[in-house]
Formats: structure tokens, sequence, C-alpha cells
């Protein structure tokens, strides 16, 4: 049966984090919710996609043309992003009634069941066909977006985490962050329920740090410097004292990887796993693990553990998508950080990689993804790459997809998915793509 696809970026409480000019940005990456799509599909999307770029990624998705139908809510105060206030238009709601009874659709695939999204999706009547919807509805997708929660299932399965705490006070907080830098270590505080590093900040004693993975970076000299720092940031480490905050120690020099999994009612499936570029915060991937990391026995533990902790969530009601961020210490270890409930910001790519590039991918090629592309219209960047001879070519295998277009203000800009044969040819296409499209 077709499903009701819905392409909301994440959390309501993760657009707090998201500056004014990033919004489009984050709404245009509901788009990538068509590389995964079925015909039949509808997609509620937050900003209309070009035309010919949607004619694009439906051919290479082997989706006939008019495969899918896109629905885009009335605007409201995200603009750019789905809120809630947009999903409570009763005429919107009415529409999507309609093409969901002349459909015949039985279930909603949003990409994070939050709760303005289960809402709608019970206004509609497909909670009942919803995969795990239950488990999520009653508060299950707080649990499973939260690093609060997250070390709490990883210390009781054994889950190999970096040392921390889950603290509400700030004095605790001092005395564990204090022990860290009086002994030369970093430490690094986040934020409950946000993502992409955007409520990540680290905290050394020294500028020698490279703070990789947090959107900020604090230098305290002393334990009275930590007292303060922390006392004056606790109302943005809590989210206005309402949750409690992480601390853990900082691993400088680690590798950031993830991988991902598909809870189903009957099993478990890894379907992928690669590299997190970090710059400082989440830029783009690297599909699958490049070499040399590939190849060492942390990351073989990191796969075992990945399925060991996918199948826990199982056991405990949830159903659907699952990724799991870890890192590569330079001591050999893997370390893991956090999970999250629901599609991750690169679940299109190993979508592409089984529909378009095909075959044993994770083997044979390597996807690197370019997150800020400075794109023109789309039909005349589509023209320059195969002029330029980059596009991608189904024969080879090898050249760029572009995943999503229009993420500025003005519908250009997109990201763009470099594949090659192996690393080197990849960023070779990625720097030919930056000099062919300047910032």
């Amino acid at each position: 049966m077709a499903r009701l696809v819905i392409g909301n970026w994440g959390n309501e409480a993760e657009l707090a984090n998201i500056p004014a000019d990033a919004l489009r940005h984050a709404g245009s990456q509901g788009q990538r919710m068509i590389w995964g799509a079925e015909p039949g599909d509808v997609l509620v999307l937050a900003v209309e996609p070009d035309p010919d770029f949607l004619a694009y990624a439906t051919a290479l998705a082997g989706l006939e043309e008019d495969a899918l139908e896109i629905v885009v809510p009335p605007p409201g105060r995200g603009g750019e992003v789905l809120t809630r206030d947009r999903f409570e238009d009763e005429g919107f709601v009415e529409r999507l009634r309609g093409i969901v009874r002349d459909r015949g659709i039985d279930r909603a695939e949003p990409f994070y069941l939050d709760g303005y999204v289960n809402r709608l999706i019970r206004q509609l009547g497909l909670d009942k066909g919803t995969p795990g919807f239950g488990f999520m509805d009653q508060g299950g997708n707080e649990l499973l977006n939260s690093k609060v929660t997250f070390r709490a299932i990883a210390a009781g399965t054994s889950l190999p985490i970096p040392e921390g705490i889950v603290t509400e006070t700030p004095a605790e907080a001092v005395d564990f962050v204090w022990d860290l830098l009086r002994t030369g270590r970093a430490a690094i505080a986040k934020q409950d329920v946000s993502s992409g590093g955007l409520g990540n900040e680290v905290l050394s004693t020294g500028d020698g740090v490279e703070a990789i993975g947090a959107a900020h970076h604090a230098l305290v000299a002393d334990r009275a410097a930590v007292a303060e720092h922390l006392t004056r940031r606790w109302p943005w480490y809590t989210g206005g004292q309402r949750r409690r905050a992480v601390f853990e120690e900082y691993a400088a020099g680690s590798v950031p990887i993830w991988g991902e999994a598909a809870i189903t009612e009957e099993s478990v499936r890894i379907f992928g796993y690669g590299r997190i570029r970090m710059n400082p915060v989440c830029d783009g991937v690297i599909i699958p693990v490049p070499p040399p990391d590939s190849g060492t026995e942390a990351f073989g533990a990191f796969l075992v553990h990945l399925e060991a902790l996918a199948g826990t969530m199982r056991a405990m009601g949830y159903r659907g998508l699952v990724n799991v961020d870890a890192i590569l210490t330079p001591d050999g270890r893997v370390l893991f950080n956090e999970f999250n409930g629901r599609y991750g910001g690169s679940t299109h790519l190993f979508a592409i990689g089984e529909r378009v590039v095909g075959r044993d991918y994770l083997a044979d090629r390597c996807l690197v993804e370019q997150r800020e592309c400075a794109f023109p219209a789309f039909a005349v960047a589509r023209r320059e790459l195969a002029a330029a001879g980059l596009a991608y070519d189904p024969e080879t295998r090898t050249g760029v997809i572009v995943p999503v277009h229009g993420t500025r203000s003005d519908g250009t800009g997109g990201e763009a998915c470099l594949v090659g044969r192996d690393l080197a040819e990849a960023e070779r296409m990625e720097q030919a793509v930056a000099e062919l499209f300047p910032r």
C-alpha cells in the first residue's frame, strides 16, 4: 500500500538551534525523502521542489514521472520548515484526508515521529498502520532521541561509552569537568535532544584542542572559570532548566563514524555505515568507512555493538530506522555517543547507493557528500555538470548526483553526492564541482 511520507527535518526543539538564515536549507532537506519513495507515495514537504529537479530525482530513483504526489502545507511561522502551525491548517488537513482516502494510503513514514507529526497521523487515521506508532506516540520519540536515555541504556547493556555523567545540577558538572581538565583532558557538554553537534560544547584549558563535533568551544583556565562558565551556560545546556545535561570526556583526535539499521517486527538489518566529516560540526559524510579505519578491530566491534543496540531498541517496541554515532579513538577503542530513533541525515545516500549505484556499492564504490554547493538553477547546473563530464554515468557507476536542490532562498544551491571508485576519485570530483560552481 502507498505511504504518506513526511519530510520533517527533526523535532520542534531542534529548530531553536537553527539560525534564521539556515531554515531554508533545513526545510529543503525534506527532498531527501524522494530517494526512498515508492510508486503511489505522497510526500509532504516544507517547500516545493524545482520541477526539473523532481523529474531528475524520480528518474534516477527508478520511478515514473507521475509516481509521486508532492503536498506542501500553507506557510506558517516556520516559513521554510515544517512546524506545528502548518500542520494545524484545517484546509491542509482536509486535503490530506481526501488524498489518503483516494490513494488508499494506510501508513505514514515521517522523517521523525515528533508530537505535532504524531497528531497529524492520528487525525488522518494512519496511527494503526504505522509500525511502532504506539511506542513513539507515548513518549518513545523522546526516549530514543535522548542522550540522557542513551547513556542509561548503553551503560545497562555494556556498550562502550566515554566516561561521563548525566546531571541536573551545575555543581556536579563542575566537579566532573574540572577533574578532567586538571588531568590534561578535555570535556564535552551535550544538550539532551539536539543533533548534528549543534547542541554540543567542548571545554578545554587551552586552544590546542581541535573541537570537532561541537558548535561551541570554551577555554577555561581554572576551576573558578569552569564554575562561572557552566553556571552562565546552564540554561542553554538544559533547555531552560527543563532537561538534564550530559558531560563526557572529549576524546580529541578521534574518527567520527556512524551506522544505520532498519528495525522491523521480525528482525534487525544493518544497511549502511560511514565516516562523518566535521567542520567543526557535521559537514557531510563518506560512505563506507574508508581504510585504514574500516579494517581495524574497533570498527568490527562497532558493527557488533550496533546490531546489539538495535536489538535492544526492538525489544523496547521501536520500529523503523535508527542511526547511531560513535568514535574510533587514537588508542584503538570504539566509543558510542548517541542514538536517534528516526531517519538519519544521510539515510537518503544509502537509498541512492542501493537504487542508483547498485550492485555491492559498499564494497566497490565510495560516496562523498558535500552539503553546501553553489549550484545555479537546476536545469543550468545539470547542463554544466554534463558539459564538464561530471554528471553521474550509470555505465561507469561514477559521477555527481544532486540529492537536494534549492537550499537557498532564491531557489539555488544544493547538496552533492560524489560517486567514485574510491575515496581519492570521489574527492577529485568534489574539488571539480567546487571549481565549476565557486561559492
